[in-house]
């Protein structure tokens, strides 16, 4: 570290402010702008735990065309916009697949013992190439994603000279990635791609994800069903909610609010464990924003403020940035909160609503709700979230016990552990009922003889107040006293 002495300052891009962090992470899967950092290939398909938005940019770069580069809007609206995390990434942008052909040669005169080069967001840094001149050595590079910039440096004094050079690279076009990249494929012995590296998180990264995303992609049927298959019982173990996306548009026409719940059902978005939003968010910022990011991150910020527990839901939060909703180029609409009951929310899709003085989401059902076919799981994410978080947290904390004697007094003993953290949850308000017993069936004495023994959960969720009524009437009453007061 240099040596410093005095009263300094000193300019950076961004404030650097710490994310708070939760012992869960959403993860997210697409395309990064992984070719304007070193080694860009370096976690292709593979997911990286990120805590902060500078380590997610040093991985895998930040762009503000999130329509091609779908994972930085995750980045930014995680650690920009609250500063929550951390988030799981997969980048499936394979630069050497990405890349053109053919290198782009210019004739460039470094200045004041740089070169830089304009517009420089699709150029493969890895590719760069000055003749007659060693990266490294005479050289370094560097890209700045806010002024889309690459810049050489000379090393030492006259190491680019002062005339001009020849600069070589290869440009990556990331707009041919498609759903068959996202979704990916296992060989099932352990080498999954896409969608299908949900399996490899837990072992890489020693977290548990509590939510799946592909904003950009799961507006894609092929893409949403792979979803919903990989978020049961991940590797034999883990359940999760998935979020998706309903499109804005479909088949060349606009998918309207009226026409959003029949594209839901028609295209089987409709899974138990599944959160879907219409339409998007522009943001005052100029960004537009998928809902299910913005749900996500919301969700993420109530764990922080509840230990974790999922038992409050992200619906009637505020958004995180100021802006209306968004259903398309030149497309207007500001419906009111009973428009978007009546078409989106009492269909199973969360939206965003203008309500007590601010926006907010709307919807805390799963997306297989409806008034038809309302259930103890599907009337509120909270209820599958607090279920699939006592099964997850059971298998994380146990897996000690496996192999090891269990005695009477251990059953005992763990019965009484899981009662006493159930009891937690209660007075923390995320159950209002919880007991834990040991199977004993004949069945279940079956399966002790071959070492497998069950406890079973019952648990009552903490319900969520859908809605909230004032009965409100006129009543005569009050002129007998008016008049009895009179007189």
């Amino acid at each position: 570290m240099a040596y410093k002495h005095g009263a300094l300052g000193e300019i950076v891009s961004s404030s650097g402010k710490s994310a708070v962090l939760t012992a869960a992470a959403p993860l997210y899967v697409g395309t990064a702008p992984v070719h304007t950092v070193a080694g860009g290939n370096a976690n292709l398909n593979k997911p990286v735990l990120l805590n902060s938005f500078a380590e997610a940019a040093a991985l895998f770069g930040f762009s503000e065309d999130w329509a091609k580069y779908t994972l930085c809007e995750a980045m930014y609206a995680h650690f920009k916009l609250k500063a929550i995390g951390p988030i799981l990434m997969v980048n499936v942008l394979d630069v050497d697949e990405a890349k053109s052909a053919e290198a782009t040669t210019a004739s460039l005169t470094p200045s004041g013992g740089r070169i830089v080069i304009e517009n420089a967001e699709s150029i493969l840094l890895d590719s760069v190439a000055v003749t007659g001149k060693v990266l490294g050595t005479d050289y370094t590079i560097a890209y700045d994603y806010s002024t889309l910039k690459l810049t050489l440096t000379e090393k030492t004094t006259g190491a680019l000279g002062t005339e001009a050079v020849d600069v070589s690279y290869n440009t990556v076009d990331a707009t041919g990635v498609t759903s068959v990249d996202v979704i990916g494929a296992s060989d099932g012995e352990g080498i999954n791609t896409g969608l299908y590296s949900i399996k490899d998180v837990y072992q890489e990264c020693g977290i548990l994800p509590n939510a799946l995303l592909a904003p950009g992609f799961s507006d894609t049927k092929t893409v949403h069903d792979a979803m919903a298959e990989l978020t049961q019982m991940v590797s034999g173990h883990w359940d999760l909610l998935f979020y998706t996306d309903l499109p804005l548009s479909s088949e060349g026409s606009a998918v309207s609010m009226s026409g959003a719940s029949t594209w839901k059902a028609t295209n089987g978005y409709t899974a138990n464990n599944e959160k879907t939003h219409y339409p998007m968010w522009a943001g005052g910022d100029g960004r537009k924003y998928h809902l299910s990011v913005l749900d996500a991150l919301n969700r993420q910020a109530l764990l922080a403020e509840r230990n974790n527990l999922p038992y409050e839901s992200s619906s009637n939060t505020e958004l995180p940035v100021a802006g209306k909703l968004y259903f398309g180029e030149d497309v207007g609409g500001s419906p009111d909160d009973e428009t978007v009951n009546t078409l989106l929310t009492a269909n199973g899709i969360c939206s965003a609503v203008f309500i007590g003085g601010r926006w907010v989401l709307w919807g805390a059902h799963t997306a297989s709700y409806t008034q038809a076919t309302a259930n103890a799981q599907n009337i509120s994410e909270t209820n599958l979230a607090m279920l699939h978080y006592i099964s997850n947290d059971f298998q994380v904390r146990r897996a000690n016990e496996v192999d090891k004697p269990l005695t009477r007094n251990r059953m005992q003993q763990i019965v009484a552990e899981e009662t006493a953290r159930l009891d937690a949850m209660i007075a923390a308000g995320a159950l209002i009922y919880g007991k834990v017993t040991l199977k004993v069936d004949s069945e279940a004495v079956t399966d002790m003889q071959s070492g497998d023994f069950t406890f079973l959960f019952e648990v009552t969720t903490t319900p969520l107040s859908k809605s909230l009524t004032a009965l409100v009437s006129y009543t005569g009453d009050g002129l007998t006293t008016y008049f009895e007061e009179v007189a």
